[in-house]
C-alpha cells in the first residue's frame, strides 16, 4: 500500500480518536493523568491481543536503539503530560496555534537528524499544510505564557516521539512496537503521577472508568498502526510525520459531521483542501 495512502488512514483513525475525546472526557470523573494512563495501557492490552496477527512480539534488544526506545517511551508519556497540564490555562484556538508548532520541530529534527532533503516544492506544501492548519483555529485566542510554554513543550516531546517511531518502526514488529508505545507511556505517566492515578481508581465508577478508555484506544491504535507501516514503506519517513500533523485540520472537520461544530464552514473546507495539496507537494 501507497505510504501516502497509508499518512491518511493514520490520520483519520487520529481524527476519529480527537473527536471521540472530546465526546466522552467528560464522562469520566478522574483526572487528566488518570485518563491517559487507562489510554495507554487499554492501548497496550488490546495490542497484546492483536500480537499474533501482527507477527508477534520479538523482545530482540541486540537488534534495537535502547536510546529509540527511550525516546519513544519518553516523548509520549510526557508529551501527555505536559499536554494535559497546558490545557488547564489555554482556550481551544490558543492551543490549536502552540500545538502546530510540531510541524516546525518535526521538520528541523528531521533535517538535523534524519537527513531529511527538501526540494522547493516540498517546502512550498510545509507551507500551505502550516496555512490549512492555522484557518481552521477556533475560539479565544489569549496569550497565557506558562500555559503556551507547555503546549510548545508537548508538541516538542510528540515531534521527538513521532520521528523516533520512523526509526524505530525499521527495528521492531508492528505488535513490539504497539507495545512499547503504549505500555512505556501508560508506565511513565504513571511513575510521575501515581498518587493521582492511585486516589482516582480507587473512588471511580469502575464501568465508564475502564470502559471509554478502551473504546478510545481504538482509533488511538489505528493511528499508531497506520502510522508504523507508513514509517517502514516511505522513502523518507520524516515526510510522515511532517503529514501527520494534517489531523488537527482533519479534527475540526470531522467535528462539522459528528459534533454539529458548524461554524465557519467554507474556511474549513478550504483548509481540507489545502491539506490534500500540500500532501501532494511534500511527497513529490
Amino acid at each position: 500500500m501507497d505510504w501516502l495512502l497509508l499518512t491518511f488512514l493514520s490520520v483519520i483513525f487520529r481524527s476519529i480518536y480527537g473527536v471521540m475525546t472530546k465526546v466522552l472526557s467528560n464522562k469520566l470523573k478522574v483526572s487528566a493523568y488518570t485518563q491517559a494512563t487507562l489510554l495507554s495501557f487499554s492501548g497496550a492490552v488490546i495490542a497484546l491481543l492483536l500480537s499474533p496477527l501482527l507477527g508477534g512480539l520479538h523482545f530482540n534488544f541486540s537488534e534495537v536503539s535502547l536510546l529509540t526506545v527511550a525516546l519513544v517511551v519518553l516523548g509520549q508519556g510526557l508529551g501527555n503530560i505536559t499536554y494535559f497540564a497546558s490545557m488547564k490555562n489555554l482556550t481551544n484556538g490558543t492551543a490549536q496555534i502552540a500545538f502546530s508548532s510540531i510541524l516546525f520541530f518535526n521538520t528541523f529534527l528531521s533535517l538535523v537528524f534524519l537527513n531529511l532533503h527538501l526540494t522547493a516544492l516540498n517546502v512550498f506544501g510545509l507551507i500551505l499544510l502550516t496555512l490549512a492548519i492555522f484557518s481552521v483555529v477556533t475560539g479565544k485566542v489569549e496569550l497565557h505564557r506558562k500555559g503556551v510554554g507547555l503546549m510548545i513543550l508537548s508538541a516538542f516531546l510528540f515531534s521527538v516521539f513521532q520521528l523516533s517511531s520512523a526509526e524505530i518502526s525499521k527495528q521492531v514488529g508492528a505488535a513490539t512496537y504497539l507495545v512499547i508505545a503504549y505500555l512505556g507511556a501508560a508506565a511513565v505517566v504513571f511513575a510521575i503521577k501515581w498518587r493521582v492515578v492511585i486516589k482516582d481508581l480507587k473512588t471511580a465508577e469502575r464501568k465508564t472508568t475502564f470502559g471509554i478508555p478502551i473504546l478510545t484506544a481504538l482509533p488511538s491504535m489505528g493511528n499508531f498502526l497506520f502510522a508504523y507501516y507508513a514509517y517502514r514503506s516511505a522513502p523518507q519517513p520524516a515526510k510522515v510525520a511532517m503529514l501527520l500533523t494534517s489531523q488537527v485540520v482533519l479534527t475540526v472537520f470531522l467535528s462539522y459531521f459528528l459534533l454539529k461544530e458548524k461554524g465557519h464552514v467554507l474556511r474549513k473546507i478550504s483548509a481540507a483542501a489545502l491539506v490534500v495539496l500540500s500532501a501532494i507537494l511534500i511527497k513529490t
